[in-house]
């Protein structure tokens, strides 16, 4: 149980990174909460899911394989903001791979 309210506060913390330009942008609400959602399912989903042994290099991959389908439906609205997405893919699913690496055992 404590495990799993680590990960819901690890994704929740990636979630409110990724939305608040999103809010400042004033983006539609249902992009916002898909995208709070996301983070918040990687936040349990990475810590549980073991592709290769080094956390931060598990994130990675697990994030870039969740998000793809996403991505496509992205790019049909607004290739231009596809870059943005991947480059927060990268970061935030490296940074849950960490945490969760360092407070999930």
């Amino acid at each position: 149980m404590k495990n799993i309210l680590i990960s819901l506060a690890i994704g929740s913390i990636a979630a409110i990174i990724d939305i608040t330009p999103m809010i400042i942008k004033k983006t539609d609400k249902f992009f916002i909460l898909s995208a709070f959602l996301v983070w918040i399912i990687l936040g349990i989903f990475i810590p549980r899911i073991n592709i290769v042994s080094n956390s931060v290099l598990n994130g990675l991959i697990v994030s870039l394989l969740f998000v793809l389908p996403i991505s496509i439906l992205i790019y049909k609205l607004d290739p231009s903001g596809l870059p943005i997405v991947i480059v927060t893919t990268i970061i935030l699913g490296c940074g849950i791979g960490f945490l969760s690496g360092l407070f999930i055992k």
